[in-house]
């Protein structure tokens, strides 16, 4: 089979960034009912936010064990059989009698779904011309920002009207016909060397990827991490689930519009400018969110923090695409890794907020972070050359 053969059937382009879709998905669903969750076990909130943070540290360690096994195994298995674990998770978390065994089956999560960014941008990396890769990030980063978005007020909604535990049985539904769909998708051909020593050897001796997973732990802890706490922090002035679930999602509906807008201009606008400018609306959000917390700002600074995420993330895929290009499987492994360990980094940040009703100071100090997200972002782009251009 043709090396693009894979992606130009149709179900490998619907089905990949619905993978990436569900995935996220996941990630959000019990972001808004944290509280609701320790009602009902009788547990204080910051106990039961560590089935989030638990989440985050094994979906960032659980990528060592995936990218290796990508190579061996290959895109697609990989792919099929985390989902099928990460179903069974779902409806481990549904039904699960006490805290420790929801906690674990979040872990447990986590650790599957994290197989699924990595491999999906390996998948459209091996199967893509370089000119196509920027219109399908921009799709995947969609993806993504509605699978935060509509996860976060759908969990909200079924939480406020029937049981969280309800939620939890919905995505497993989903996540066994994702499963089978997954599975028979076509096998990539791979175009480069996937012996697993070469790989890492070319990854310590690039200076770009070591600069790209710096910048993405960045992005991961205030565009991941951080904002996931946003509901919580309108919780703890006195809103309820849905209304804070309801307010977040205009990080999803900002990034579906500007990152599906910006097909029509990445050909006439530099990189470094996209980057540049998502970092900068980062810095806008933080400022919003550090003046007060309200419905209306939190409101305000979710979608500017879209804005950020289809015009900052999306040009990082593209760019750690090309980068990666000699040791593609490991290479967006580990970038993975970094977008979540950044998440990792900023749900402790989170938490640790919640524990002592800290988030204006949570949000004055990433004003900083967002800052230098846009400088370093800006000015690694426009001095980078492309590998597959050289």
């Amino acid at each position: 089979m043709p090396a693009a053969a894979g992606a130009r059937r149709p179900g490998a382009t619907a089905v990949l960034p619905f993978a990436i879709f569900w995935s996220t998905v996941d990630r959000a669903l019990a972001l808004p009912m944290v509280p609701t969750i320790a009602g009902d076990f009788h547990a204080d909130v910051v106990t039961t936010g560590w089935a989030i943070t638990g989440y985050a540290l094994a979906y960032s360690a659980f990528q060592l064990l995936w990218g290796p096994l990508q190579t061996r195994w290959g895109r697609v298995r990989v792919l099929w059989i985390s989902a099928a674990i990460g179903t069974v998770a779902g409806l481990a978390s549904a039904l699960a009698p006490t805290l420790p065994l929801f906690i674990a089956a979040r872990i447990l999560s986590g650790g599957s779904w994290a197989a699924t960014f990595s491999a999906v941008l390996v998948y459209f990396g091996d199967t893509l011309p370089a000119p196509r890769r920027p219109g399908a990030m921009s799709n995947l980063a969609t993806a993504t920002a509605l699978g935060l978005g509509l996860g976060t007020l759908g969990a909200a909604a079924v939480a406020e009207w029937f049981s969280w535990r309800w939620v939890f049985v919905g995505f497993a539904l989903v996540g066994a016909a994702l499963t089978i769909v997954l599975a028979r998708l076509p096998e990539p051909v791979h175009g480069h060397d996937e012996r697993l020593v070469p790989q890492l050897g070319r990854i310590i001796r690039s200076r770009w990827m070591l600069v790209l997973y710096l910048i993405t732990v960045l992005e991961g802890t205030l565009l991941i991490g951080i904002y996931n706490f946003l509901p919580q922090a309108l919780q703890q002035t006195g809103e309820g689930i849905f209304v804070s679930g309801l307010v977040t999602a205009a990080f999803g509906v900002t990034v579906v519009i500007v990152s599906q807008a910006m097909k029509l201009v990445l050909n006439r606008v530099r990189p470094w400018m996209l980057m540049l400018s998502g970092g900068c609306f980062a810095v806008a959000a933080f400022i919003v969110l550090a003046i007060s917390i309200t419905p209306g700002s939190v409101l305000a600074g979710a979608a500017l923090m879209g804005v950020a995420w289809a015009l900052a993330h999306t040009t990082l895929q593209s760019w750690m695409t090309d980068a990666a290009t000699p040791a593609r499987a490991m290479g967006l492994t580990f970038f993975s890794i970094s977008l979540m360990l950044g998440g990792a980094i900023g749900a402790a940040l989170g938490q640790a907020a919640v524990d002592r009703h800290a988030f204006p100071l949570l949000f004055a100090a990433s004003i900083a972070g967002a800052a230098g997200f846009a400088v370093a972002g800006a000015i690694g782009r426009a001095r980078y050359r492309s590998v597959e251009s050289r």
